[in-house]
């Protein structure tokens, strides 16, 4: 088989059939089935690029001031904690959602198991995640799932007599499905129901180039409603750099793809963020030390909980965060964020199972504190 051949039948690099077919022309044949399996890797991601950019100047929509906020609740323990840092201090499959640059496939223990209670136990989230290898990349899958539960209905409820109480008199508001002055419920047709999110996110590392590593997280979403169902997207890059006394990461995430469409016609629209971090991994003998810093630029929305507000367009939030590990076996942190105070945690190491569990105070003392756990496990343990 020719270069040519080769270059024309492109095979995943690192692929057994790529190792198998580059041996046979040698070095130059290595070296082109490289170049070519890299330049139509680089194709495709920018031609996805370029249609999820584009595709909300085909729809002729805008962004709204809400989102799909509801997916930072399935970030885990460690997110919580630490933000868009715990990206730089996790290899395992929740860097599917969080950090898909950072995954490993051949992570020890690369089951993810995740359920957190939210909002005075309104509110509950769960995912499970797993990373794996497939033909020499790593892949990472994540299903999860947030669930509001005994939310009233009441639209069958409503005594829609008018302003005067008095059905069939054609008062004014008589009919107009909407709660006016001296109109009352009918609290025995009051019925609850609950709401829920789903979420099915594949995370892949894309190209390493020196110290960097890209990334790329894909979301199909689905969301029922008392009244309607949404079936959405979302796409999110990632950038991680390995420096010699510093390590980052950067993510501009909800890209213009972000968005939902409901069986009712309405669209929402996802408003771009950017997020990043930088810690410095210190050393002491069997400890090691991670201070560093969160941050992250949002736009239309969270506006009023980041630390410094640029008008009504943008916000800048910054979070500082510490760490320290024992021998790998057990570590614990904490966290600062704006109006919420501090927040703790600890993870320890066993041979087949990592706890993770930290603890996110409530926002101004109204909407209840959290308790978020996970595990990730080893899959020798069900042998």
């Amino acid at each position: 088989m020719t270069p040519g051949i080769l270059c024309r039948t492109v095979f995943p690099a690192g692929s057994g059939r790529f190792r198998k077919e580059a041996k046979k022309q040698g070095t130059s044949g290595v070296k082109n089935a490289y170049i070519q399996a890299g330049m139509k890797q680089k194709t495709i991601i920018k031609l996805l690029f370029t249609v999820a950019a584009a595709l909300p100047l085909f729809l002729q929509a805008g962004y709204f001031s809400y989102g799909n906020d509801h997916l930072t609740l399935l970030q885990g323990p460690g997110a919580s904690l630490y933000g868009t840092a715990y990206g730089l201090m996790s290899s395992g499959s929740e860097n599917t959602l969080i950090n898909p640059a950072g995954l490993k496939g051949n992570s020890p223990k690369p089951l993810y198991l995740y359920h957190a209670s939210w909002f005075r136990n309104e509110v509950t989230a769960s995912s499970a995640a797993y990373a794996f290898d497939l033909r020499g990349r790593v892949l990472g899958l994540m299903i999860s799932r947030i669930g509001i539960t005994d939310i009233p209905d009441s639209r069958n409820a409503l005594l829609d007599y008018g302003e005067d109480g008095i059905p069939g008199t054609g008062d004014r508001g008589e009919g107009n499905g909407v709660l006016d002055e001296n109109e009352i419920l009918d609290y025995d047709n009051v019925r609850y129901a609950g709401i829920a999110n789903y979420a099915l996110h594949l995370g892949v590392p894309l190209f390493e180039k020196g110290a960097w590593t890209s990334g790329i997280s894909f979301g199909l979403l689905f969301t029922d409603l008392i009244g309607t169902r949404g079936y959405g997207l979302s796409f999110d890059m990632y950038a991680q750099h390995e420096g010699k006394h510093v390590r980052s990461l950067y993510a501009v995430r909800n890209l213009p793809s972000a968005m939902t469409v409901f069986s009712n016609g309405s669209t929402q629209f996802y408003a771009p963020k950017i997020k990043s971090a930088w810690l410095i991994p210190l050393e002491a003998g069997d400890f090691r030390f991670l201070p560093g810093i969160s941050a992250g630029v949002s736009f239309r929305q969270d506006l009023d909980y980041a630390l410094l507000r640029l008008g009504g367009f943008a916000a800048l939030d910054i979070m500082p965060v510490f760490r320290v590990q024992y021998r790998g076996a057990f570590s614990a942190g904490i966290g600062y964020r704006h109006k919420e105070g501090f927040h703790a945690g600890v993870e320890i190491g066993l041979p087949l199972l990592d706890v993770n569990y930290a603890f996110r105070p409530s926002v101004k003392g109204d909407l209840g504190s959290s308790h978020l756990i996970s595990l990730r496990l080893s899959t020798d343990i069900f042998k």
